[in-house]
């Protein structure tokens, strides 16, 4: 097992019961130790020594650095665990994570170095709770005999966008395991729900994971926690805003037949029902396929949305 270590990051917060610690601030220590699984680079017999493999610590401080200066908490408990699950939310290919957050000038009169909070979140408490839950109905956790089959909606509305398309579908079928199966035509849409941005390119990709001996067992949210690095690795950020301009953004619409209701992931993606750029490219290389009992085309000839989807080119 690997650990990711974050020793001793220093960032100013506002966070305390104290109204001068709210209103004047102090310096804060952040401690993280990140497990993750031995096959979590591995690919075959080999280690994929390429830092979209892992988990990127640069990200990871990012991602403290944006929760740290977003809110103020009262105490440091909360903000432990929130940044705990973050870090799930993210990088769900972490195991465990344990997360450390001192006062190091707490408002006190007593000789002390520090005082503080930690909390450990194992993937036991997140990950394998949701297949647990009475909250998930139906989930199914075996995979086809040859892999499990996925869909995926890519979109970009930034920069190059046939360009971020192809280099996020590469960066995907890079990975051994994962063979491409059908890949629909780039079309490009307005933007559906927040309407002030670029107009997007989409494609939607139908793929496998193929069995081997460190990915047999590989499930939907270790398979988002790839999908998260690549959007990572293209420049996207951890807190983008919702709807807004992306210069990447890969959905997982469905994953080996599961059923799954979570904060981290819903599956099938509830948007396929009423996303016309998603229905169009997906009625292209699948039409008979069904979500909820009803077909795709019959889905996209339901669908109510006026958005403007128009074919730019073949894949």
């Amino acid at each position: 097992m690997f650990e990711i270590i974050i020793k001793n990051l220093k960032l100013f917060g506002y966070h305390g019961v104290n109204i001068e610690e709210k209103e004047n601030g102090q310096e804060f220590l952040f401690n993280i130790r990140l497990k993750l699984a031995k096959k979590t680079f591995k690919t075959g017999s080999n280690y994929d020594d390429n830092i979209e493999a892992t988990v990127n610590y640069s990200r990871v401080i990012t991602l403290i650095k944006e929760i740290n200066s977003s809110s103020k908490y009262d105490l440091l408990e909360t903000i432990t665990e929130e940044i705990s699950a973050q870090i799930f939310r993210h990088f769900p290919g972490v195991l465990e994570a344990r997360v450390k957050v001192e006062k190091t000038t707490p408002p006190i009169k007593e000789d002390i170095e520090s005082v503080g909070a930690e909390f450990t979140y194992s993937k036991d408490e997140t990950v394998n709770a949701y297949y647990n839950s009475n909250e998930i109905a139906g989930i199914k956790n075996d995979t086809a005999k040859n892999g499990a089959i996925f869909y995926l909606s890519i979109g970009s509305n930034l920069a190059d966008r046939e360009e971020n398309l192809r280099n996020a579908v590469a960066r995907l079928s890079g990975h051994e395991f994962i063979k491409i199966i059908k890949v629909s035509s780039i079309y490009e849409s307005e933007p559906m729900y927040v309407k002030k941005q670029g107009s997007f390119y989409n494609i939607v990709l139908k793929g496998q994971i193929l069995q081997g001996k460190s990915h047999s067992h590989y499930n939907a949210f270790e398979f988002l926690g790839l999908l998260k690095s690549i959007e990572y690795s293209m420049g996207r950020k951890p807190f983008s805003p919702r709807y807004g301009p992306r210069i990447i953004d890969l959905d997982l619409l469905y994953f080996n037949g599961e059923e799954i209701i979570s904060d981290l992931l819903m599956l099938p993606h509830p948007g396929i029902l009423e996303r016309k750029f998603v229905l169009v490219p997906f009625n292209e290389i699948d039409r008979d396929f069904s979500i909820n009992g009803k077909k795709i085309s019959a889905l996209l000839d339901s669908v109510s949305s006026a958005e403007k989807v128009k074919k730019i080119k073949k894949w």
